[in-house]
């Protein structure tokens, strides 16, 4: 038998784990990452080939300069970030100056199921302050505190400590997402702001009181503001907007006290603006010249727009409020010149839709969204008006939630055959391209609505009917009850009586039905 010492293959086996063995040695300390490869020394590489490929080959992060290995470290999320501090002296110097304090309890690593509620909430307390105690508070680019679920644990005091310690110049984000059910208990501490002004570009507010009574130091770069669950007065957010000159994007959203909500000429960048659910609000003026998409959610609300030339995609969104339709059609077209883009909800109408000869003259998409069971006896044959007040208008998208909606009583809905569809005289659209009806069923005023657009859309290429709750993004079909697939039978039932031998040559129709595998065979 050979001996280890005749054996060239072992020996050269042996002399990679020496090595491996002396580097792990001299090494032990050092920060590693399996970036590339690097070349071993010529006479190893020669004198034993073997050795190349047995040994494990790294690049050694404590040959890069202190502020390269900085900025690697400040890529890595949260968690990882902290666990590289504990084993390296490098990365633990890098630690106590990380850009990204982002903490919620997934960041920090924690289990939503474990405990009760309280002791989640003090783990997570415990956790930041832990992290923000051991941070020299420099260097903090992104501050996003999302603590709502620890009513029970977080303070004033606690939320004042955090943000002294974390807001300094040179912070460029900061949300402070705080427990929702006590809004009135923290007062954002405002001076903390006055040393972050000159480069904070995005502020999130959420479940505070916000008091911005003196001027601050301009927030020159400033992009994006949202208040959420914000005590504030219209007065006190004119004081914040006069420290503003470039902010983009601006949402208010639940702030109960402001009754007039008005946007300044010198918001010269603002393109995108959102106003949802604000209780006391009555009266939206915009006089900010750039505003390009404006969301707004809640009762119809008088707003006017000193330059609506810019606008171009607009959502009034009133599912839990009645009325919608009526004022979009009556009052939204003198603010709505070049809009592109139109999507309107309503819960309820106590009219059907009104003519108008009012005109949405660049409109060319709208969606529709009829939210509630108040629609069992509207007349969906009246959302014609929309149509004649769109010339241009090229996709039309109506939706009717099957959850909401309930059609006309079993006798005339089962008797489809005998039913006399309602024409519009004079109607005729020459530009409309797609249109989609979701939640479609044997309603006699959904079949007329559909039958009209089929027959006078001269440019139509498309048309959907929708029997069905939907269909998700993975072609899943939604969950249907015996009553809502019976419905949605009789649905496809009317559209073959009275929509099937109407279709024009180079029409598309595709009505979608209750899926044969999911609902069909458990009737």
């Amino acid at each position: 038998m050979m001996s280890s010492a005749g054996n060239p293959k072992r020996k050269a086996m042996c002399r990679s784990v020496w090595l491996r063995r002396q580097r792990a040695k001299t090494n032990y300390h050092r920060p590693r990452l399996s970036l590339a490869a690097t070349k071993c020394p010529p006479c190893q590489e020669h004198d034993n080939p073997e050795v190349a490929k047995d040994t494990i080959q790294v690049i050694e992060l404590d040959k890069f300069p202190e502020d390269i290995l900085h900025h690697i470290h400040s890529l890595v999320p949260l968690r990882d970030a902290a666990r590289a501090a504990c084993v390296s002296r490098r990365f633990l110097r890098s630690w106590k100056c990380f850009p990204n304090l982002t903490f919620n309890w997934k960041t920090l690593g924690l289990n939503m199921q474990e405990g009760t509620p309280y002791d989640r909430a003090k783990k997570i307390v415990d956790r930041i302050y832990h992290i923000l105690k051991n941070h020299s508070g420099i260097g903090v680019k992104i501050l996003k505190l999302q603590v709502h679920s620890c009513s029970n644990v977080i303070t004033a005091n606690l939320l004042g400590i955090w943000l002294e310690t974390a807001v300094k110049s040179g912070i460029v984000e900061l949300a402070v997402d705080l427990p929702q059910d006590q809004s009135a208990k923290y007062d954002f501490p405002c001076s903390v702001l006055s040393c972050a002004a000159s480069s904070i570009q995005s502020l999130a507010p959420s479940a505070c009181a916000f008091r911005p009574t003196i001027i601050i130091d301009c927030f020159r770069n400033l992009k994006s503001l949202c208040l959420k669950l914000v005590l504030i007065t219209e007065e006190e957010l004119g004081c914040f907007f006069s420290c503003t000159i470039s902010l983009e994007k601006l949402e208010v959203s639940q702030c109960n006290e402001i009754t007039f909500l008005k946007i300044p000429s010198h918001l010269q960048q603002l393109c995108i603006l959102r106003v949802f659910l604000c209780q006391k609000l009555q009266v939206v003026e915009i006089y900010a010249p750039k505003v390009a998409t404006f969301m707004f959610c809640g009762p119809p609300t008088k707003i006017s727009i000193t330059n609506p030339s810019q606008l171009k995609i607009m959502t009034m969104d009133g599912s839990f409020y009645a009325g919608m339709f009526h004022h979009a059609l009556t009052k939204l077209h003198s603010i709505t010149s070049n809009l592109h883009t139109l999507v309107l909800c309503s819960s309820r109408e106590a009219f059907n839709t009104p003519a108008s000869a009012a005109k949405f003259l660049q409109l060319r998409h709208l969606k529709i969204y009829c939210c509630s069971s108040q629609f069992e006896s509207f007349d969906f044959l009246s959302l014609i008006s929309f149509l004649e007040a769109c010339p241009v208008l090229e996709t039309f998208f109506l939706s009717v939630s099957r959850h909401y909606l309930r059609p006309e009583p079993t006798s005339q809905k089962l008797d489809v055959d005998s039913w006399h569809i309602r024409k519009i005289p004079g109607f005729r659209h020459d530009k409309l391209k797609k249109a989609s009806i979701t939640g479609i069923n044997s309603s006699k005023s959904l079949i007329e609505l559909t039958c009209q657009i089929l027959k006078n859309s001269s440019s139509l290429e498309c048309l959907v009917l929708d029997t069905t709750s939907g269909y998700g993004n993975s072609g899943i079909c939604g969950n249907m009850d015996r009553e809502a697939v019976m419905d949605a039978l009789e649905g496809v039932k009317a559209i073959k009586r009275h929509v099937e031998g109407q279709v024009p040559d180079g029409v598309n129709v595709e009505v979608l039905k209750p899926c044969d595998r999911c609902h069909i065979s458990k009737l």
